[in-house]
C-alpha cells in the first residue's frame, strides 16, 4: 500500500511513499490522462492504458530514449531529475503527439522512481498554430499578409539604416481581375487568385517573400539582389501571370503590373518604399498595364495630381457637373437628322482644366470609375433625349459610348432597363457604343455580356471600325446593330483609292449582314457627296454645323437646354 505523507520531497516536488510494488500502481490505470512510472535511468516501469495508447502500444515503451523526446533537445533523464514540467514529442507507431509532461518523484527506502503524467496537447497546439498562421497569412492564397510583413520589416529596416544590404519592394496589381469577378462571380475569382498567387510565388522562388494585401494587390520583397535582377524578377512575374489559366472549364486570361522601389536608393523606411512602389505601379497602369517600372521621383507629384483629379470627377458625377451634348447623325439619302450621339465635356472647377470625352473616359478607366461614368451618361442622355424626342418620328435613336468593362458588369442590364423604364423609352431606341479594338481584345469575355444586353432590345454599335485590321467574323455573332467607321477613313475618302474601296466593301458587308452603317468626321461637301454614292447610312461631322437643324446641342450641368 502506498502512503502519501506530504509534498516536501526533493525540491518540494516529491511524493514520499512507503516501499512500493507493481500492484501499488494499479490504481493509476483508471486515471484519464497518460501516466508513466519510470526508474532513475528513465527506463520503463509502469504505464496506464491512456499512456500506452499515446505511444501506440507497449512496444514503444521499451525504448523511451527514441520514442519520448523533450522538445528542448535535452536528454529525458535530465528533464526527469530537474524539470517539474516540460514539453515532449511522443513518437507513436502511427503518429507523433505533443504532450505536456509533469514529473513527481516517488521516494522509497532504498531508491526512487518518477511518476510522469502526460497531457496530450496536440490538438491545442494545432489550433494555436493555425490561429497564429491566420493572423499572419492570407487564408485564401496562404501567402503572408500585411501583419507578417510588419513583423519582419523591423529587422530589415535596422539593416538598411546601418547601411547593410539592398531591398527591393515590388507592388503588384492583377490586370482585368475585376472583369473576372464581374463576369464569372467571386467563387471563380478566388480560384483565379489562388493560381495567380502560386505563379507569383514560383516566379519569385527563393529570391524573396510574397505577400497578399487583399483584393488583387500583392507585394514582393526581394533581398540582396541588384536592381537589374529585381526588374527581371518583375518581368518573370508579369509573364507567368499573363499565361492563360484553365479554371472550372473556362479559359481565363488576366495580366499583372509591377512597380519597383529600391532601398536605400528610394528610401529606407517601409512607408517610403511602399509609397514609391505604388507610384511606380501607377506609372505602369497609366501607360497601358502589363509591364514593369521603377520609381521615378519626378512622377510623384503627377500621380498626386491625377488622384486629386479622380476625386474631383467623383464629386462632379454626384453633382451632375459634367456637360453632356448631342451631335446629330444625318441620313445620307434624305439629309435629315436620324439619330443623335452623346458627347461629354468636363471642366474641373478646382483647376479650370477642361477634359474632352476621350480624356474623361481615360481618367475614369484609370480610377476604376468607368461603370459609374457610363451609367451617369446613360441616365442623363436618355432623360434629356426623351424630353425632346419622345417618339421615333422626330429622332430615332440616342447613342452613348461606354467602356468595355462596363459591358462586363453584371448590374449593367438591370440598371439600364431601370433608366429606360423610368424615362419611358423603348430599349431599341438606345444604342450603346463600344470601340472596335476593345471588342477584338476581349471578344470571348464580351460575347455573353453583349448578348445579354442585346436580348433586351438595346442596340450595340461598334465605333472606330476600320482603324485596324479587324476579323469581321465577330460582327454577326455579337448581334451588332450598327458600325460607325473610323473618322480617318472619311478624311481619306477623296483621292485615296484604298479608303474608298474599304468603305465600299464595308458598306456591302453591312448590307448583307443587315447591319446599319455610319460615318464620322464629314467636313466638306465633296466628302458628303462621295459618301452618298455608297448608299444609305448615317453621317456626322463639322460639315453639318451650318445646317438648319443644329448639329450640336449641349445639355448643360443641371439645365434643360438640349437638342431639338
Amino acid at each position: 500500500m502506498t502512503e502519501r505523507t506530504d509534498h516536501t520531497g526533493r525540491d518540494g516536488r516529491g511524493l514520499v511513499s512507503a516501499p512500493t510494488t507493481h500492484r501499488d500502481f494499479e490504481i493509476l490505470s483508471t486515471v484519464p490522462v497518460g501516466v508513466l512510472v519510470l526508474r532513475r535511468d528513465a527506463s520503463f516501469l509502469f504505464a496506464n492504458e491512456a499512456a500506452a495508447n499515446l505511444f501506440g502500444g507497449t512496444a514503444a515503451l521499451s525504448c523511451l530514449a527514441e520514442t519520448f523526446c523533450p522538445t528542448d533537445g535535452t536528454e529525458l533523464e535530465d528533464n526527469l531529475r530537474h524539470g517539474h514540467r516540460f514539453e515532449a514529442i511522443v513518437a507513436g507507431s502511427d503518429s507523433h503527439r505533443q504532450v505536456m509532461v509533469s514529473v513527481a518523484e516517488l521516494m522509497r527506502a532504498d531508491e526512487s522512481d518518477f511518476v510522469v503524467s502526460l497531457t496530450d496537447v496536440t490538438e491545442l497546439k494545432r489550433a494555436t498554430e493555425h490561429a497564429e498562421f491566420l493572423a499572419h497569412h492570407d487564408p485564401l492564397t496562404r501567402l503572408g499578409n500585411r501583419t507578417l510583413l510588419l513583423s519582419v520589416w523591423d529587422a530589415v529596416e535596422e539593416r538598411l539604416t546601418a547601411g547593410e544590404g539592398h531591398i527591393h519592394a515590388l507592388a503588384l496589381d492583377l490586370d482585368r481581375f475585376k472583369e473576372v469577378n464581374d463576369q464569372h462571380g467571386h467563387a471563380m475569382g478566388d480560384l483565379v487568385l489562388r493560381q495567380a498567387a502560386e505563379r507569383i510565388r514560383t516566379a519569385v522562388g527563393d529570391a524573396g517573400q510574397v505577400f497578399r494585401f487583399g483584393g488583387d494587390e500583392f507585394f514582393v520583397m526581394l533581398d540582396g539582389l541588384s536592381r537589374e535582377t529585381a526588374v527581371e524578377v518583375g518581368r518573370q512575374i508579369v509573364e507567368a501571370v499573363g499565361e492563360p489559366m484553365s479554371v472550372l472549364g473556362h479559359r481565363i486570361t488576366i495580366g499583372c503590373s509591377v512597380g519597383i522601389a529600391s532601398a536605400p536608393l528610394d528610401g529606407t523606411r517601409r512607408d517610403a518604399l511602399h509609397r514609391a512602389s505604388d507610384i511606380a505601379l501607377y506609372d505602369v497602369k497609366h501607360q497601358g498595364r502589363g509591364d514593369v517600372a521603377c520609381f521615378d521621383p519626378l512622377r510623384e507629384q503627377s500621380m498626386l495630381d491625377q488622384r486629386l483629379l479622380q476625386a474631383d470627377l467623383i464629386v462632379a458625377m454626384a453633382n451632375d457637373a459634367i456637360d453632356l451634348a448631342f451631335e446629330a447623325q444625318h441620313d445620307s439619302v434624305s439629309g435629315e437628322i436620324e439619330s443623335v450621339e452623346t458627347d461629354l465635356t468636363w471642366t474641373n472647377t478646382r483647376t479650370g482644366q477642361t477634359l474632352a470625352a476621350d480624356d474623361l473616359r481615360a481618367l475614369a478607366a484609370d480610377a476604376g470609375l468607368s461603370y459609374l461614368l457610363d451609367l451617369w451618361s446613360i441616365r442623363r442622355a436618355v432623360s434629356s433625349f426623351v424630353e425632346r424626342h419622345p417618339t421615333e418620328g422626330t429622332c430615332r435613336n440616342v447613342a452613348v459610348t461606354v467602356d468595355a468593362t462596363t459591358l462586363l458588369n453584371p448590374d449593367l442590364v438591370d440598371a439600364t432597363l431601370r433608366v429606360l423604364a423610368d424615362c419611358e423609352l423603348s430599349p431599341d431606341r438606345l444604342e450603346l457604343q463600344i470601340v472596335e479594338s476593345a471588342v477584338l481584345a476581349s471578344c470571348d469575355e464580351l460575347t455573353p455580356a453583349i448578348r445579354r444586353l442585346t436580348q433586351t432590345g438595346v442596340r450595340l454599335v461598334i465605333i472606330g471600325f476600320g482603324a485596324g485590321r479587324p476579323d469581321l467574323g465577330y460582327l454577326r455573332s455579337l448581334g451588332v446593330a450598327r458600325l460607325k467607321l473610323d473618322r480617318n477613313l472619311a478624311a481619306r475618302i477623296l483621292g485615296d483609292a484604298d479608303a474608298e474601296a474599304m468603305m465600299g466593301a464595308v458598306w456591302t458587308l453591312c448590307q448583307r449582314l443587315g447591319i446599319e452603317m455610319s460615318a464620322d468626321g464629314i467636313a466638306t461637301d465633296r466628302q458628303w457627296r462621295a459618301l452618298q454614292r455608297f448608299g444609305r447610312m448615317r453621317a456626322q461631322g463639322p460639315y453639318f454645323a451650318g445646317k438648319a437643324e443644329p448639329t450640336i446641342a449641349t445639355v448643360s450641368r443641371g439645365s434643360d437646354a438640349g437638342f431639338g
